[in-house]
C-alpha cells in the first residue's frame, strides 16, 4: 500500500506543470463562457474557501498522518492542490485584468501584482520557496482570493462592482483572521486589538485605493463621440475625434457600449473634462448580459464658445474606477 501511495505521489509531482496549462485555458475561456455559465465561477469560489480551510488546518493534517504511509502524499497533495487553486484563481481573473489595461495607467500596479502572482504560481522554485514562509504564503492566498472575488461576486451574485470591491475586501479580511492570530505575543488583549486593527485595514484598503483597482467585470466594447445619435437604433452618427466650434454649438454625444455580466445592473458615470478640468458629470444606467455591450450615451447639450482644445470623457463607476476614456478636440 505504501509503495502504491508513493508512486501516486511521484506521478502527481511529475504532472504538476499541466495544472498551469489547464488553468490558463480555463481562465481564457472563462471570459467568453462565464457570462452565461456562472457555475464555473461558483465552483472556483467554493474551492478557494475550502482550500483556505485546508491551509489553516495544515498542521492538524500533518500530525494526523505523521509516521504513516499517507505522510508524504498528504503533504505533497496539499501543496499541489493549493498551487492548482492559486493558478486557477489568477488565470481565471487574468483575462479580465488584461482587458482593463487600455482603461488607464492607474491600473499598472494592480495588473503587475496579478501577473506576478500568476507567474509565481506556475514557477515551482519561486512558489515553493514562498510556501516555506507561512506568513507570506497566507498573504499570497489572500491576494488570490481577493482578485478572484472581484470577478466572482458580480458574476455569481450580480453585485455591482462598487459593492464587490468592498465585499472582496471584507471577505478577504474575514478569511485572513486566523493567519494573524500570532500577532501581539501571549498578551490576549493586545493580540485581539492588533487582530481587529489589521483586519479593518485589509478590509478598507481596497476602498481607499479604489481608483487603482479596475472594475474587472466591466469593459468598454465600443465608443464614439458624435454630433448626433439615432436613439431608436442606439447608433452614433457623424462621429469623429475632432470637431469645429461651430459644429459642437448644439452639443455632443458620448456613446459607450459596456460589456457586463448577465443580471448585473448598476450606475456608471460620464465625466466630461476640458483641458483637464471637470465640467460635467452625467449618471447612466447599465444592464449586463449583452455580448456586444450595453449601449448608452450622455448628451452634453451646452458646449461654450471658449471650448477650444482637448476634451476627454471618462467612463467611471461610483467608486471612481475607470472603465474607459474617450478623447476628442474642438478646433476653431
Amino acid at each position: 500500500m505504501s509503495d502504491y501511495l508513493e508512486r501516486l505521489n511521484q506521478l502527481l509531482y511529475r504532472v504538476r506543470h499541466l495544472w498551469a496549462v489547464v488553468s490558463f485555458v480555463l481562465g481564457l475561456s472563462s471570459y467568453f463562457l462565464v457570462q452565461r455559465q456562472p457555475w464555473l465561477a461558483a465552483a472556483l469560489t467554493a474551492v478557494l474557501v475550502v482550500t483556505w480551510g485546508l491551509l489553516l488546518t495544515e498542521n492538524l493534517w500533518r500530525r494526523r498522518f505523521h509516521g504513516t504511509a499517507m505522510d508524504n502524499i498528504s503533504q505533497g497533495a496539499l501543496k499541489l492542490l493549493l498551487q492548482a487553486v492559486h493558478q486557477e484563481a489568477f488565470f481565471f481573473s487574468l483575462p479580465f485584468v488584461l482587458l482593463q489595461w487600455a482603461a488607464g495607467a492607474e491600473y499598472f500596479f494592480f495588473t503587475t501584482l496579478v501577473v506576478a502572482g500568476a507567474l509565481i504560481s506556475i514557477l515551482d522554485p519561486l512558489y515553493f520557496r514562498l510556501a516555506r514562509h507561512r506568513g507570506l504564503y497566507f498573504g499570497f492566498h489572500a491576494w488570490a482570493l481577493f482578485v478572484a472575488l472581484l470577478v466572482l461576486l458580480p458574476l455569481i451574485f450580480h453585485w455591482t462592482t462598487d459593492r464587490a470591491l468592498m465585499g472582496a475586501g471584507w471577505l478577504t479580511a474575514l478569511f485572513a483572521l486566523p493567519s494573524f492570530w500570532g500577532l501581539g505575543g501571549p498578551r490576549r488583549a493586545i493580540r485581539w486589538a492588533l487582530l481587529i486593527g489589521v483586519s479593518v485595514i485589509i478590509a478598507l484598503v481596497p476602498r481607499w485605493l479604489s481608483p487603482l483597482v479596475p472594475p474587472l467585470t466591466l469593459s468598454l466594447q465600443d465608443e464614439a463621440v458624435a454630433l448626433s445619435l439615432d436613439r431608436q437604433q442606439r447608433t452614433p452618427l457623424v462621429s469623429g475625434q475632432a470637431f469645429t466650434a461651430e459644429e459642437v454649438s448644439e452639443g455632443l454625444y458620448a456613446y459607450t457600449a459596456i460589456k457586463a455580466p448577465l443580471g448585473l445592473g448598476q450606475k456608471v458615470y460620464h465625466y466630461w473634462y476640458h483641458e483637464g478640468e471637470l465640467v460635467d458629470r452625467i449618471a447612466l444606467e447599465l444592464h449586463g448580459g449583452r455580448e456586444s455591450g450595453y449601449r448608452t450615451w450622455s448628451h452634453k447639450r451646452h458646449i461654450p464658445a471658449a471650448a477650444l482644445g482637448h476634451w476627454r470623457v471618462e467612463v467611471r463607476t461610483g467608486a471612481q474606477q475607470i472603465i474607459g476614456v474617450l478623447r476628442f478636440r474642438v478646433t476653431p
